[in-house]
């Protein structure tokens, strides 16, 4: 826990200062059909393949529509700056407060088991991030590094399952899932898996809506652009 804190407080002290320049700014609106345009790797159809290695679809996505290309390096890990991080994820409406203090809790775990380096974050070692990362995913397999197809499919499965006939889902619906998955692998759920799920039904429109469809969370989950896009800012309000 001690390094944890120490790795918390030395990536504050490195990011705090480019934050404070743009904390004011707000995460503009979403224009699904100007993002999809601007990005086509990641809209239905594209014959770019997505990153397996990288857990968190949201990174998984922004990752296969090139916005990492320029970080990438032969025969390295996906090593990314916080402060992109931030500034990429406020094009997708998300604060750079919210995306950034997130990355950065994030880099601080890396930095305690050595997979990561100041103000970065390994994008392909999310897995390694005490205090952050989670178990029981809804995509990968429990003790896994990398995406599974199967617990991929079998989590979308049991969400479509329980969609109603409109194919819609509840907030209720996803945690219910994210529940189960826990109990079936024995592992307790904890505030970053939680967390997961709020990101989820918020950047899908939830928090307006009051629901999400079923096959945004299968477009999400593969890496591609939601049709309907809400602000992963607002899971302060779920």
């Amino acid at each position: 826990m001690k390094k944890l804190l120490l790795a918390l407080t030395l990536n504050l002290s490195f990011v705090s200062p480019i934050f404070a320049q743009t904390s004011s700014a707000q995460a503009p609106a979403l224009d699904r059909e100007a993002l999809a345009a601007k990005y086509p790797g990641m809209e239905e159809g594209s014959s770019k393949p997505e990153n397996k290695k990288i857990l968190c679809p949201f990174h998984r996505m922004l990752e296969r529509a090139g916005l990492y290309d320029s970080s990438k390096k032969e025969q390295s890990a996906l090593t990314v700056s916080i402060i992109k991080i931030a500034t990429i994820a406020q094009e997708f409406s998300c604060k750079v407060t919210s995306c950034g203090a997130v990355a950065t809790a994030v880099s601080a775990g890396q930095l305690t088991t050595f997979t990561s380096k100041l103000g970065h974050v390994n994008l392909e070692a999310l897995h390694k991030a005490p205090g952050v990362s989670h178990e029981c995913g809804l995509a990968f397999a429990k003790g896994s590094s990398e995406v599974s197809d199967a617990q991929r499919s079998a989590t979308l499965a049991k969400l479509k399952d329980i969609s109603d006939e409109n194919g819609r889902l509840t907030f209720k619906n996803l945690q219910t899932v994210k529940e189960g998955i826990c109990k079936e692998q024995n592992v307790k759920n904890t505030f970053a898996g939680e967390t997961e799920v709020k990101l989820i039904f918020a950047f899908l429109g939830g928090v307006d809506r009051g629901f999400i469809d079923y096959s945004d969370v299968e477009r999400f989950f593969h890496a591609e652009l939601p049709k309907t896009l809400g602000s992963p800012s607002d899971i302060s309000k779920l």
